[in-house]
């Protein structure tokens, strides 16, 4: 945790079982003094206004495509979109982008578990003994020591990757320098260096496999479902466990089973609609990623739009809203720890078999809603309490 929000967040009315506050501060304090630390902090955090930088400090922040701390890393370039100082100790995201042959030779983090998603282009994928051919949309667990690494197959190629840990990043940084370039200079180098390999093993969470991209058999990733645990797997462009709720459909790419509850990855798509009630969540960070259409947002006070590229981090205290604002809107949310994956069931239906949003809204579960705000880590914005309950009653 950093020094300057250094505690969990809670409503003043919570009242958490003990194991709460063993999981999340295991040298808690009492209740009573960890609850008024938490209206501090929650009242600290809804007063900062979102700026689009990284923060060096756990509040909320937006940063604009391919525009944020940029590397130079063996001929792709690393966009930082959340370091461990941005996250209060948490994660650790970037994109990677590069040309073809580029990538990241095979790999594993003993204490990192990595989600990979491709935003553009092609690739081949090494993971747990198997090589894969990444597509446009397909996406990858890799848990903690699991060897994995990627190769671009096209000349434009741009992959999203999250850590849950926080000393990947370090290792990114002693492999390459510093760079004001957005795309791959068009002289660049994909060579590796085996000193900054070395250099990398011994700055962060990274040790690299003898043999950089072995010769395999390639197949391509058509999976559709997910595991039951914590397993490497792959999963196929727009599959998931599907969720429907009003206009909105949502995929999940990764759940709490296949992370040990360190976080989930869902996919949200969606027609242009009408702003959410506006809250905000005790425990949990919640960060959008756009990848098609617009995403209009408020986060505290601010109104915030997001283009495709475009990342917004939320932590928990922070207010916050959303409304897809075209035709055709998809974003990415990584939450962390994921407290509150069963929202999408308790709001809308399971087995939702499209692989679009439907064409007529299906019903949304206000009043199922309602009932879980707790176990759900939701905290909705007084005023829209009300009308949400004054919906439901006139509804009954």
């Amino acid at each position: 945790m950093n020094d300057t929000y250094p505690w969990p967040v809670f409503e003043a009315d919570t009242v958490l079982p003990a194991s709460v506050y063993d999981r999340i501060v295991p040298h808690a304090e009492t209740p009573e003094a960890l609850l008024a630390k938490g209206r501090t902090i929650t009242a600290r955090i809804q007063q900062v206004t979102p700026e689009d930088r990284l923060p060096g400090h756990k509040q909320p922040y937006y940063l604009r495509a391919d525009r944020s701390e940029r590397y130079l890393v063996a001929g792709t370039v690393v966009n930082v979109l959340a370091r461990a100082a941005d996250s209060g100790d948490m994660f650790e995201m970037a994109t990677v982008t590069g040309g073809k042959g580029a990538g990241q030779p095979v790999h594993r983090h003993a204490q990192t578990h990595v989600a990979l998603y491709l935003l553009d282009g092609e690739a081949e994928l090494w993971l747990d003994g198997e090589r894969f051919v990444m597509k446009k949309g397909d996406f990858a667990s890799v848990p903690e020591g699991s060897e994995h690494g990627f190769r671009f197959c096209a000349h434009r190629t741009k992959m999203m990757v999250w850590y849950a840990g926080t000393e990947a990043l370090a290792a990114i940084r002693a492999l390459g320098e510093p760079t004001d370039c957005h795309v791959q200079p068009d002289d660049a180098e994909v060579a590796w260096d085996r000193e900054r390999m070395a250099a990398a093993e011994r700055a962060g969470d990274i040790a690299f496999a003898d043999e950089m991209f072995p010769e395999l058999p390639a197949r391509a990733i058509t999976r559709a479902t997910l595991p039951e645990d914590t397993v490497p797997y792959t999963l196929a462009a727009d599959e998931g466990r599907k969720f429907v709720g009003g206009p909105e459909y949502f995929a999940l790419l990764a759940s709490q089973e296949n992370t040990g509850g360190k976080f989930f990855v869902v996919m949200s798509q969606g027609p242009e609609s009408e702003m959410i009630p506006r809250h905000y969540h005790n425990l949990h960070t919640e960060n959008f990623f756009c990848v098609d259409g617009a995403l209009d947002m408020i986060v505290n006070r601010s109104r915030v739009t997001l283009s495709p590229g475009d990342f917004a981090s939320v932590p928990a205290g922070a207010i916050h809203a959303y409304r897809m604002a075209c035709p055709f809107t998809r974003f990415m949310g990584f939450l962390t720890p994921g407290l509150f994956q069963n929202f999408f069931e308790t709001l809308g239906e399971s087995g939702y078999e499209a692989n679009v949003y439907p064409r007529e809204p299906h019903q949304l579960r206000f009043d199922r809603v309602l009932k879980e705000l707790e176990s759900l880590d939701l905290v909705v914005i007084e005023e829209q309490m009300r009308e949400l309950e004054a919906a439901e009653a006139e509804r009954a």
